[in-house]
């Protein structure tokens, strides 16, 4: 076959920059956004203070509602208590009500002005918004009213994270080490921000510093199986990716990369049972439905790979290799006319993507469309040139002679 699939020597579909999110760990809900009870509560009510503590006993046990009513309750009996506003907007966040959250540590802030902890929460909430800018200056605050605050300086690398700072990421969790040299999550996550510098010796230590500390942890099983992955030892790989999968078996992302490294050893069949498993866990999963079709278009499964290319790009209609893989399907399948028009808007999303102008070439050329096949083996010649691959100017270049000799078949 002189077509090529997308990238066929990577891992696809691991997404391998900002791999905290495969494990939603970016922002750490619930660690650190309970009132702290440590803190003298004597300037207020018993009964008010009762209330609290009964919002915080039933915080912790899981029943939001039953906390909420406390919460509101300590505030009925002492309008200035801020510490339950803040109890309140925990409890209010978790019940997916964020902006009434946010109008709740906006009161403690406005009762208790140094109140570090309300900045923190407000800050947490704000992130699960996507407003990070807003979050990252509440984290500030917090840390500006109490330095030694390491979940502040934590969240606070998280967010620098997502923004793609790496460098002020990897200060905030090296100072969060510093604080706190056996807090699991800062190890992982520096780990992450060294990961994507492509420090890879240095991220795979911070991982299993993370996991020495915690060896239940599961997303940094999963952050080493990936390096290791991308190192190319695949049988380290998949013993991190099924200790991840055997901590947290109902986390899609282990599966996917784990029915990936089973692919790299030739196990296609038992990579699509991953694959599959991956998608039962979360039926969204994009890189998952790609995996799975391009795994299948390997065993020749032509009609149910294009289903799977098809669910991807309905699931992220910006999926470039899902349109190359689509048109590979449909042309084998003989449907030319569909593959051309796949592999158009695969150019249209990536106009630089070499592969895809190598492909539609192939198929314009047997369809003895000659021109334009001339003009998009051109344009894939012109962008591997800049890659300088070889390879596949080395195809290019029969390719073009085929065309020229009227050879295509």
């Amino acid at each position: 076959m002189l077509k090529t699939n997308l990238l066929t020597a990577t891992i696809i579909g691991l997404c391998l920059t900002n791999i905290n999110s495969a494990f939603g760990v970016i922002v750490s809900v619930g660690e650190g956004n309970k009132p702290n009870l440590s803190d003298t509560l004597a300037p207020f009510k018993k009964n008010a203070v009762a209330s609290f503590q009964e919002g915080v006993n039933l915080y912790e046990q899981g029943d939001l509602k039953g906390s909420e009513a406390a919460f509101r309750k300590a505030i009925e009996l002492q309008p200035n208590f801020a510490k339950a506003y803040i109890g309140l907007g925990n409890t209010l966040d978790d019940q997916g009500k964020p902006k009434e959250a946010i109008a709740q540590y906006k009161k403690a802030i406005s009762l208790e002005p140094k109140e570090s902890e309300a900045y923190f929460n407000l800050g947490l909430t704000l992130a699960r918004l996507d407003k990070l800018d807003d979050a990252i200056a509440q984290y500030k605050i917090a840390i500006s009213l109490e330095p030694t605050y390491i979940k502040a300086r934590y969240n606070l690398g998280n967010a620098l994270y997502t923004q793609g700072k790496l460098t002020e990421a990897i200060a905030q969790y090296t100072e969060t080490i510093r604080l706190d040299p056996n807090y699991a999550p800062a190890y992982a996550h520096l780990g992450n921000a060294l990961y994507d510098q492509e420090k890879i010796p240095e991220a795979m230590a911070q991982y299993k510093k993370a996991i020495s500390l915690e060896p239940k942890y599961p997303a940094a099983h999963y952050y080493l199986a990936i390096a290791l992955h991308a190192q190319g030892k695949i049988t380290e790989a998949i013993a991190e990716y099924t200790e991840a999968i055997r901590l947290e078996p109902t986390n899609a992302a282990g599966y996917n990369g784990l029915g990936k490294a089973l692919e790299n050893q030739g196990k296609i069949e038992d990579a699509i049972a991953q694959y599959k498993k991956a998608i039962s866990l979360n039926p969204k999963y994009v890189s998952a439905h790609y995996n799975l079709a391009s795994a299948l278009y390997a065993q020749d499964k032509l009609t149910e790979a294009q289903i799977e290319y098809t669910e991807t790009i309905r699931l992220d209609p910006k999926y470039v290799q899902a349109y190359n893989g689509l048109g590979n399907a449909l042309d084998d399948q003989g449907k030319p006319t569909e593959a051309i028009a796949q592999y158009k808007k695969a150019i249209r999303l990536d106009p630089n993507n070499a592969y895809i102008y190598y492909n539609l070439a192939v198929t314009l050329g047997r369809e003895q469309q000659l021109d334009d096949a001339i003009v998009a083996l051109k344009k894939a010649r012109e962008l591997f040139q800049l890659q300088k691959n070889s390879e596949m100017l080395e195809k290019v270049d029969r390719l073009f002679q085929k065309i020229n000799t009227r050879q295509i078949n």
